[in-house]
């Protein structure tokens, strides 16, 4: 057909076709009237037009029609040129109700119609149709988010409680037909989700039986949120202290908070991580109590930390000094198979000058000072290494001797 359509001369013949009827249309009168002429009479014919959708006319805004006939039949009667003319050209006719005066309620109205060519007689099957008429209602209800593969989120991820913008959504339609509704419901798809998800969705009505309703709604698409949680972990962290107080000062208490964060993250990374450092607090700038805030570092592959900061309390006082005596100094990290002797200093202790506020300082018992040096990285021989002070926050440990002269030996075989 669209090949027919194509060809010129048929574009032709049927352009010559249409001309002609309209040529014996217009001047039908005229060669009616010619008295030499002989007019052969006018063929009559009959065309039906098989479901020609029926039009309602009425007030949409205060009414909705809940029962019509959606379709007629359509008898034309006439000259076949007419009916000819009306089977090519198709003009705009209707078939129309008219409920314009009419109210709420059962109406049998008369079918009628427009647009037809007045030499054509029209009959519509039925000539009359029933209409229901009911005034329109609108309810206000609330929006249901449905999370549909919620079982299929990422490993580890968990889904929070969806987030709809606007709350409710307003319906309007025939007052039976919102006594049918019973839910609004948005549906959103979490398959695989590891994020955020963020996205407008069109919103469904359903009955009380679960069949979806083609109502106006308003608005008929809804923003949601949906929180995706990675992964997380509980853990402390470790504030660090680099350069030194001006002198005269010592710190009395240092109080931090938090003590420990929320680290999120895939569930493999956050398993190897048991403490946050690398928060480190500059003493040199510190001059006054005070209060400061630090960034709390994320390590390698964990996507957030809560809170990310942290916030540090300094207070000072006037430093004093105390020294504890006879300290025992240690040895450490002794390998099998090897001795080792302390050559200096020549005493088996040690003392230790501690200098911090005076309240503490007082407390300080010989029991809590540990004074040491590591061997475990030492060759038999002869070395001079650092002696190590170890004791509770907040002080500074110092003695006169630092450094410790020793020998280390293998241990001679008792078989020899």
């Amino acid at each position: 057909m669209n090949k027919l359509f194509e060809n010129h001369w048929f574009i032709k013949i049927i352009s010559f076709f249409i001309a002609l009827m309209l040529f014996l249309m217009v001047n039908q009168d005229n060669l009616n009237n010619q008295p030499s002429a002989v007019t052969p009479p006018m063929a009559t014919s009959s065309y039906t037009l098989e479901d020609v959708q029926l039009t309602a006319y009425y007030d949409e805004d205060r009414f909705a029609i809940t029962e019509i006939s959606e379709s007629v039949q359509v008898n034309l009667r006439g000259p076949q040129s007419i009916i000819t003319l009306l089977q090519i050209s198709r003009p705009s006719y209707e078939v129309f109700v008219d409920l314009t005066e009419r109210e709420a309620g059962v109406h049998h109205v008369n079918i009628e119609h427009k647009g037809f060519p007045n030499e054509l007689s029209v009959s519509i099957v039925p000539q009359f149709t029933r209409v229901v008429i009911q005034e329109k209602k609108t309810v206000s209800i609330p929006v249901e988010v449905d999370l549909v593969n919620q079982e299929e989120v990422a490993e580890g991820y968990s889904v929070g409680t969806p987030i709809v913008t606007p709350v409710n959504v307003e319906i309007t339609a025939a007052e039976e037909l919102i006594d049918q509704v019973a839910i609004a419901k948005a549906y959103v798809d979490v398959r695989d989700a590891n994020e955020t998800i963020e996205k407008a969705v069109p919103i469904k009505i359903y009955d009380h039986f679960g069949n979806e309703l083609h109502l106006d709604v308003e608005p008929s698409v809804v923003d949601v949120r949906v929180p995706i949680t990675s992964p997380f972990k509980t853990v402390p962290i470790k504030i660090s202290r680099e350069g030194t107080l001006p002198d005269g000062l010592s710190i009395d208490s240092i109080q931090y908070e938090p003590r420990e964060v929320t680290i999120f993250g895939p569930q493999d990374v956050i398993n190897d991580i048991s403490l946050i450092e690398g928060i480190v607090l500059d003493l040199s700038t510190i001059t006054e109590n005070q209060t400061v805030q630090l960034d709390i570092p994320r390590p390698r592959g964990v996507e957030r930390i809560e809170p990310s900061t942290v916030e540090v309390t300094i207070e000072l006082t006037e430093e004093a000094t105390r020294t504890i005596d006879d300290v025992p100094l240690e040895i450490t990290g002794i390998s099998e198979g090897y001795e080792v002797e302390i050559v200096e200093p020549t005493t088996e202790s040690i003392s230790v000058m501690i200098r911090g506020a005076d309240e503490l300082i007082e407390r300080v018992t010989r029991e809590e000072l540990q004074a040491f040096i590591d061997v475990s990285q030492l060759t038999p021989g002869e070395h001079d290494i650092d002696i190590q002070l170890v004791g509770p926050q907040n002080m500074v440990f110092e003695t006169e001797i630092s450094i410790a002269k020793v020998v280390i030996r293998e241990n001679e075989d008792e078989d020899e």
